[in-house]
């Protein structure tokens, strides 16, 4: 491994598991929907920019345009729903709690790319590391539901990482060879109207008030975690193979574990500590393997 995979890796990792903290944190003068298009919309500016400065040609799958359009449009649909069920599960749920189970999908992935990916299949050390995850999800559940969790938002964050897995299959079988900044673009720009629309009940569009965890947020969410970080994991995937990428990954959820007690103050019991360790265990044994 070089030096830049393991620094870039890492990066990534530690950027990506605080972003349940600090989505949590925001929510005192955002709503999820305000948040969101917020968000959107800076990723937007900032990856239309980007794309100017880096006058980089952009790589296609599909011959036909169409085709390609079609599944940048599909992908973006199914980013945008999951992204949903997870900033309303935060809402109702620790920032530490949705960490953990956010980042089971990779758990989820292998299951679904055995099911639809050609040369993929689950092995004994996949099954072990399913069971090892599977174990910390329960683990975390068993610590029960306190003022700060709610059963309806700890199930919303499963279902965000279950349809993120979705999304990744899709994105590997039809869009693996095409350009990652511009898919990122097509979502970004899809998800702002979409939000801003789903806001317009609120009141000020989702916007309560602004202070310092709002618009770190909005930057953090919006510019540096899904824009530059997305277009530097662009960069990334075309030196280095996505599974040598993605075995730094089994730690994110002990980062967004320690982040959010660190960020926000959160108390951190046994139960979750210990599910965030199996957690960890098992994503590393599901992508470790094939490093």
């Amino acid at each position: 491994m070089t030096l830049e995979l393991v620094f870039g890796s890492l990066l990534l990792t530690m950027a990506w598991g605080m972003a349940q903290p600090v989505i949590k944190g925001a929510y005192g003068g955002l709503t999820p929907f305000g948040l969101l298009w917020l968000r959107c919309t800076a990723g937007a500016v900032t990856l239309t920019i980007f794309s100017l400065i880096a006058r980089t040609p952009e790589r296609v799958t599909h011959h036909d345009p169409w085709k390609e359009k079609g599944h940048r449009i599909l992908s973006a649909c199914m980013h945008n729903v999951y992204i949903w069920f997870l900033y309303q599960g935060m809402f109702g749920t620790a920032a530490a709690r949705a960490s953990v189970l956010l980042y089971s999908q990779p758990i989820w992935v292998m299951l679904l790319s055995a099911a639809f990916l050609t040369g993929e299949r689950i092995t004994l050390v996949r099954a072990l590391g399913f069971a090892t995850a599977m174990a910390g999800t329960v683990t975390v559940f068993s610590q029960g539901l306190g003022a700060d969790s709610a059963l309806w938002a700890d199930s919303y964050i499963l279902i965000a990482a279950f349809l993120w897995a979705v999304q990744t299959i899709h994105f590997r079988r039809y869009l693996s060879s095409s350009d990652v900044v511009s898919i990122a673009r097509w979502i970004m720009l899809i998800g702002a109207p979409t939000y801003f629309f789903l806001s317009s009940h609120e009141p000020n569009f989702g916007i309560i008030s602004l202070g310092g965890a709002q618009i770190f947020a909005i930057i953090y969410m919006g510019v540096i975690a899904s824009a530059l970080l997305l277009a530097y994991w662009g960069h990334l995937l075309l030196k280095y193979s996505p599974a040598k990428i993605s075995v730094f990954f089994f730690m994110t959820p002990i980062v967004g574990v320690v982040g959010s007690a660190l960020y926000l103050g959160e108390q951190l019991g046994w139960h979750l500590l210990i599910g965030a360790g199996l957690t960890a265990a098992g994503v590393w044994l599901v992508t470790g393997e094939r490093r």
